[in-house]
C-alpha cells in the first residue's frame, strides 16, 4: 500500500504482529523447562523509496562524495579516551558539510553477481554519532537503527532506487522515545540529502 502525497517517492507501509508469550523447551529429560520470554510488538513503519535515473555506480560515486566515512579505530580510541569534547570535535570534521558520515557499507550485489543474481546492492550505515545521544538517552534500543541504514539498488534493465525507512516511523515502534526530537530531524535532514544524490 502507498501513502499518497509524500514528497519522499514512494512510501510503504509495514505492520507486524503483536504477542508476549512465553516458550518452553524440552531438557535431556524430557521435561519442560522455561525460555527466554520473547514479545511481538506490532508497529507502523513506512519505507521510502527514491527512484533514480542515473547509474548504481553514480550514485555510490555520489554518495562516497557526499559523506565521509568515519575511521573505526579513531571513534574506538577518543571512546576509550573518555574525552567527549575531542569525539564531538571529530564527529563534526568527519560530518562535514551534511552533519551526517558513513559507519559501515557492504556491497551485496557482487557475491549475488555470482550467483547468477543480476543486480546491484549496497547498503550504507550513516548517520551522526553526537546527534545519536539524543536517541539513546531515551531507549538503549535505539541501536536497532541507528546507525540509520539505507539501501542502493538495481537489476539490471531497471532504474537504479534508494530505500530507507522513515525515521520517525521506524522509531516508533519504541513507545519510551516519543518525545525524542531526533527522528524527526533525521526525517527533515536525511531524506532530502538522498534525494538530491539521486535527482
Amino acid at each position: 500500500m502507498c501513502a499518497a502525497g509524500s514528497p519522499y517517492g514512494h512510501l510503504h507501509d509495514r505492520k507486524v504482529s503483536m504477542s508476549n508469550q512465553p516458550t518452553e523447551a524440552m531438557n535431556e529429560r524430557g521435561d519442560a523447562k522455561m525460555t527466554a520470554q520473547i514479545t511481538k510488538m506490532s508497529f507502523h513503519c513506512e519505507l521510502v523509496t527514491i527512484h533514480s535515473k542515473r547509474t548504481f555506480g553514480d550514485l555510490i560515486s555520489r554518495i562516497e562524495t557526499t559523506f565521509q566515512y568515519y575511521d573505526p579505530k579513531t571513534l574506538r580510541n577518543l571512546t576509550a579516551e573518555g574525552d567527549t569534547e575531542k569525539l564531538a570535535a571529530y564527529v563534526k570534521q568527519v560530518g562535514e558539510p551534511t552533519e551526517f558520515a558513513i559507519f559501515f557499507s557492504l556491497d551485496q550485489g557482487s557475491t549475488q553477481r555470482l550467483a547468477g543474481i543480476p543486480i546491484e546492492s549496497r547498503f550504507y550505515l550513516f548517520g551522526n554519532a553526537t546527534i545519536a545521544q539524543g536517541l539513546f538517552r531515551y531507549s538503549a534500543r535505539a541501536g536497532l537503527g541507528a546507525p540509520v541504514r539505507f539501501c542502493v539498488s538495481q537489476t539490471d534493465g531497471e532504474d537504479a532506487r534508494i530505500d530507507i525507512d522513515l525515521p520517525t516511523s521506524f522509531f516508533s515502534q519504541f513507545p519510551e522515545m516519543k518525545d525524542s526530537p531526533v527522528p524527526q530531524i533525521l526525517d527533515d535532514r536525511m531524506i532530502p540529502l538522498l534525494q538530491e544524490i539521486a535527482s
